[in-house]
Parts: C-alpha cells; structure tokens; sequence
C-alpha cells in the first residue's frame, strides 16, 4: 500500500502545480443527464439449459464535469457520474454505480506532467460498453467490482523529432460479495518507459518496456511480468494511420502451498495427494511463461466518418487470482450522415486464456455486436437507438450462453457555465 500512498502524492503535486498558475483560466461546468430504457432476453447471460431470464430495465444516468484550463500551461477536470439501474423481472439485479474520473496536467516548453486517477463501482450485470465489467458473463448471482487507479507520467520532447514517456501506475480490485469462490481481489504496480522518434516524414519508430507486478493475498499468488515492444507507427495521411507494436513478455509467478511434496507418514490410502494418518507437505509453486505480445491499429475519419481497427495480444490480470492471456479484434464504424443523424457499428471478438493462477474459470471466449442510430432532437436534446448482441463460451465448462438487448437512450446536455478570471 505504500505505492498507492506515493501515488497520491502525486494528485497534490499536479493540482498545485496547475492551480498556482490559475490566473486568467477558464472554469467551467458542465451538467447533463440521461434516462435509458432497455430489454434484455438473458440479463444473467445463462446457457439455454440454464433457465435464461430476460427482463426491462430502466436506468438515469447524471452526469457532471468540472474542468478548468489556461491555454497552453495546465488543464484539469473531474468528472462524476452515476448509472442507477432498475430491472422490473429480476430479484436482487438493481444496481447503484459510481464513476468519477479525474485528470490533470502541466505543460512547459518540453515537458508535460500529467496525472489520471479514477473509481469504478459497478456489478456484473452491466454489459454495456460504456460501463463493461470484466466479471460480466460469468457469475449468475449479481457482485460488484469496485477498481480504483493512480497514473502519474511525465512526458519530454528532447528534440522536435523524439519524444520520452515515463509513467507509473496503481490499481486496486475488490469485490464486495464473495458470492463465488473463484473471486480474489487483487492489486496491480506497473511502471512504463516509452521512447520513439521521427525516422523520415511520414515514419516514427520506437520502444516500450513496461514492468507490472500482481499480488493477490487471499490466493497466495504474485507475479511479475517484463514486456518489451518495438513500435513503428506510419502516418498515411494527415486523416488516416497504421501502428504496429510487436514484442516479448516474461511472466514469473508463485503460488504459495499449492505443490504437494508429499507427506509426514506414509499413506494407508491410495492416491497422490491422500495421507491418511498423516499431514501433506505442501510447497510454492513456482512458474515462469514466455510469450509474443502484438497491437495491431489503423484509424482513418474525415468530416463524415471514422473506423477504427485494433487486434492485439497481451497479458491481463484475472478476478480469479491469476494472470490471463488476453487476444482481441475490434473493429468500429462511424458515420455522420447529416448534422442530426449518425450511427455506429462496433464489432469485437475476445479469448481470454489462464496463463498462471489458482483457477481457470474465467477463461472464455467471447464475441459481440453493437449497432446505433443517433439523433439531435435540438441543441441540447439527443435520441438514441442500440442493439447489442453477445455470445460466449466458458471454456473449462464448455457452456454456450447468448444474450439479445435493445436500448433506447434519451439524453439532455445543458450548455456549459463558465467563468474567467
């Protein structure tokens, strides 16, 4: 917990550094609200022979940002929202959640000091982007996921063609109900060095080595994993660009008291791990995973329309107490057909697989649709149109489960309140 309190820190250092220079800045709120329908076939995302429950939900959404900003030296905001959700057909599935956001930054001639810190507070049942759960999919029961995260970096421009990033981050996972065995809060540390450069005009070239550790107590698990990236980005257009990030990853782990070494006295019984009269020796588990991490992304808008590609292959920390690795494709389009009218369709698929850890009931693999049509009703006034649609597989039990949803989405966004001075 000390790095959590160093990071801390860190918010006091950014905010007084943005706010002893707060002459002539530009304060603003800015407030609004949104009220949502839905209907789910499968809210709990069962498989079919596992009584499937579909309901209507209603959920307000408020929403507040506060931000403040001088031009050119330092900016900041803080975001706080609220997602209250009311399912009329399922017991117990109501939820209450939070998320506030905040960032800061300082700008000189060369370097920028930025910092991001959040809280999270949502349940599993949420299988909307805007709020996606990573446990969502695979309890029955509702549980929420609290996450808490400090990100300080510092970014420099020793020259006009190459940029050095340094960043350190903190998160912290917890459950409130420990409705399954399998759940394991967990905390996260991670430092990142990043450092690219401008080859020819159109071509940037460059490296990341990230350092992350995972302790998760009540499981007796901790890791450590080293990544290295060479980064190549290429500028086609002023609108459009390609990045690839291709690498290695080293992944150590220890699960305490979970290597049977034998036992005290010989055992009457037979079977591997059974002692009979006596006691089983246990030890650490020790292991050690090398891999191929890659992103792959190409972005392309213009005044009517943007899509975006991303494929990539990492490692990711499980709720179950463990390390994970995670494949997915994501494709988005968007496209602005008048002033008023625009629409989305997003596409992903995902695989996440237990590298190292206690339990592998989280592995899956997932697929998923999102299609909207939007529409301004005036200034201020927006309605809009989703369907969202979810397959997943648990792969240690096989289990198929789909799930069908609709949302209609009314939302206001007051004009901003803004003051200088």
């Amino acid at each position: 917990m000390k790095s959590f309190k160093l990071v801390k820190y860190q918010i006091l250092i950014v905010s007084v550094l943005a706010v002893s220079s707060a002459y002539s800045a530009e304060w603003k709120i800015e407030p609004a609200i949104s009220l949502n329908t839905q209907y789910n076939d499968n809210v709990r995302l069962r498989s079919e022979s596992n009584n499937p429950q579909s309901s209507t939900a209603y959920t307000l959404a408020p929403n507040i940002e506060f931000a403040a900003e001088e031009q050119g030296l330092w900016d900041m905001s803080l975001n706080t929202r609220g997602k209250l959700t009311r399912y009329q057909d399922i017991e117990d599935a109501d939820s209450d959640n939070v998320f506030l956001a905040y960032d800061a930054s300082r700008r000189t001639e060369r370097t920028v000091l930025s910092l991001n810190a959040s809280y999270t507070r949502n349940t599993n049942f949420d299988t909307d982007f805007d709020t996606q759960n990573t446990i969502s999919g695979l309890l029955d029961d509702k549980t929420e996921q609290t996450t808490v995260s400090f990100s300080p970096s510092i970014r420099w421009n020793p020259s006009n063609i190459s940029v050095i990033v340094f960043s350190l981050s903190a998160t912290n996972v917890s459950y409130d109900e420990m409705i399954s065995s399998n759940l394991r809060d967990y905390s996260n540390i991670a430092a990142n060095l990043k450092a690219y450069w401008q080859v020819l005009e159109n071509h940037t070239l460059g490296y990341t080595i990230s350092y992350t550790e995972q302790d998760t107590p009540e499981a007796g698990f901790t890791s450590d994993t080293t990544v290295l990236n060479m980064d190549y980005t290429y500028n086609i257009s002023a609108e459009s660009n390609f990045k690839l990030s291709l690498g290695g990853r080293r992944l150590n782990s220890v699960t305490e008291n979970s290597l049977f070494l034998g036992c005290e006295t010989p055992s009457i019984f037979d079977g591997p791990t059974s002692c009979g009269f006596g006691l089983p020796i246990l030890g650490d588990l020790e292991n050690q995973d090398d891999g191929v991490v890659v992103n792959l992304s190409y972005s392309s808008q213009s005044d009517y329309y943007s899509n975006r590609f991303n494929a990539s292959r990492n490692v990711v920390s499980s709720s179950t107490g463990g390390v994970q690795e995670a494949i997915s494709v994501n494709y988005s389009y968007n496209y602005r057909h008048t002033e008023k009218l625009t629409n989305n369709l997003s596409l992903n698929a995902s695989e996440n697989t237990t590298l190292s850890g206690i339990s592998s009931s989280s592995d899956r693999t997932q697929y998923r649709i999102d299609a909207s049509v939007a529409y301004k009703l005036s200034r201020d006034w927006r309605l809009s149109f989703k369907y969202m649609h979810i397959e997943q597989n648990i792969t240690n039990t096989d289990v198929d489960s789909k799930s069908n949803a609709v949302f209609i989405n009314l939302s206001l966004n007051w004009p901003k309140l803004a003051t200088t001075y």
